[in-house]
């Protein structure tokens, strides 16, 4: 684990060597295929990503391991570059959160926001679509939606954007009334 404030600056510097959106989506494709791959943990056997991190392990045969592994993977040139300076700056068990980073920055920089959709009972497609409609007007952004089912809402949704929330619940309206009439 690194600091978050660390972890931005990886992820800056690995954007900044994007020269067009679709190399940058590239770029987040492929370091989030690399920490998916290194945090597999298959039967008490240890992940790539604690063998890699790991001091019971000299440093060129761990250095060996991860460009054996990227050349199978085959990612972009620069994606391995990036990922072997990480880890020669002993910052690989940081990998994970600097993925999560540079996914952030390239969805702002690509007008994406993600959202979160969560309602009483599964709604219906069409409704969900109507709703994703309503957020990207309101917000000019594409939305990424993700939807949830919380059944203690009762009824109505309740939607984040952002770090916004719209809570339509009846849960929270029943709330609201209980304190008017205490009050």
């Amino acid at each position: 684990m690194i600091p978050g404030s660390l972890a931005r600056r990886y992820a800056r510097a690995l954007l900044q060597l994007a020269d067009t959106p679709i190399q940058r989506e590239i770029f987040g494709r492929d370091i989030a295929s690399f920490v998916r791959v290194a945090a597999v943990n298959e039967l008490g056997k240890p992940s790539l990503l604690t063998v890699l991190e790991s001091g019971a392990y000299p440093v060129p045969e761990r250095r060996a391991v991860l460009q054996k592994v990227l050349e199978r993977m085959s990612l972009d040139a620069t994606v391995s570059k990036f990922l072997l300076f990480v880890f020669e700056r002993g910052r690989i068990s940081g990998v994970s959160q600097i993925a999560h980073q540079y996914a952030e920055m390239s969805d702002a920089l690509s007008g994406r926001v993600h959202a979160k959709l969560t309602s009483a009972r599964p709604l219906p497609t069409d409704a969900v679509n109507k709703i994703k409609a309503a957020l990207e007007r309101a917000t000019g952004k594409t939305i990424l939606l993700e939807s949830a089912v919380d059944p203690e809402l009762i009824g109505g949704v309740v939607t984040q954007v952002g770090s916004v929330v719209y809570d339509g619940s009846l849960k929270t309206q029943l709330g609201n009334l209980r304190t008017s009439l205490r009050g």
